[in-house]
């Protein structure tokens, strides 16, 4: 039986036209749907930032530093003027990373330019009070604050103070008109809650002064007696105990001769 032959090379008849779309013309919509795409993605990436780094604070913290020129001057002939310092500023900078959250605005009350430029570096703002003073400083500071559902004013030389400490401190606080601490001078190095005081003592026995206030408002207050809370470094004795005991940081930075390096 006789066997086909099929040729191989058939080709379509001349009369017929098949569409054959260009690379140009397939890669000019492709390359604007992939161009559209990244840029929805940005805006949502840049949204996204802005949103969590400006997301609604809801507690405040200042922190009164006068300044880094002669900082801790009770301790000047004992510990020269670099360390010092150096300790200022480690110290500061431990207190503002315990207390960073995300609805937390932390700010150095001052009017210091070091302290301004220092308090920039490591992310926080600052307070430039019109007030002369510590104790009018921080007053202020509250005074122009009050939109917030708690807030704390926080002294610059706690060296213990940790996160765990910090939060629980902030929670503390928002279920609590006044929480306040007391030191072995008797003196304030933390106190906050969700009722604003009208006055604010600063050093030596404002403990008494704070708690005579409180009372005579008839406003309540809870102490808290926390080491990691109370204790600063005041003098040589304080200072001895914390070369003796040193905290997480400070074992950290003991072979670093500035925190600018951090």
């Amino acid at each position: 039986m006789p066997c086909e032959k099929f040729n191989l090379k058939t080709s379509a008849p001349a009369s017929t036209n098949f569409f054959m779309p260009s690379l140009e013309f397939t890669l000019g919509p492709t390359v604007a749907i992939i161009f559209v795409f990244l840029v929805i993605q940005i805006f949502k990436l840049i949204a996204w930032y802005y949103g969590y780094k400006y997301m609604d604070k809801n507690f405040i913290i200042g922190i009164p530093l006068r300044d880094f020129r002669d900082p801790m001057t009770r301790l000047s002939s004992d510990i020269n003027l670099d360390e010092r310092i150096n300790l200022m500023k480690h110290m500061f900078l431990n207190i503002v990373k315990s207390f960073q959250e995300t609805n937390v605005e932390i700010f150095s009350i001052t009017k210091d330019s070091s302290v301004i430029d220092y308090s920039k570096k490591i992310g926080i703002e600052s307070f430039i009070s019109k007030s002369k003073g510590l104790s009018e400083e921080a007053i202020e500071f509250l005074n122009s604050n009050k939109k917030y559902k708690g807030w704390t004013i926080c002294h610059a030389d706690l060296p213990y103070i940790t996160k765990y400490y910090a939060k629980n401190w902030i929670n503390e606080c928002m279920n609590n008109e006044i929480l306040i601490c007391e030191s072995k001078d008797s003196g304030t190095p933390l106190i906050g809650g969700k009722n604003y005081i009208e006055s604010f003592h600063y050093g030596k026995n404002s403990y008494k002064k704070h708690t005579e206030m409180l009372n005579n408002e008839n406003i309540n207050y809870k102490k808290v007696f926390h080491k990691e809370l109370s204790f600063e470094v005041d003098d040589l004795e304080d200072y001895k105990q914390l070369v003796k005991n040193q905290p997480r940081w400070l074992r950290k930075i003991s072979n670093t001769s500035s925190p600018d390096r951090i």
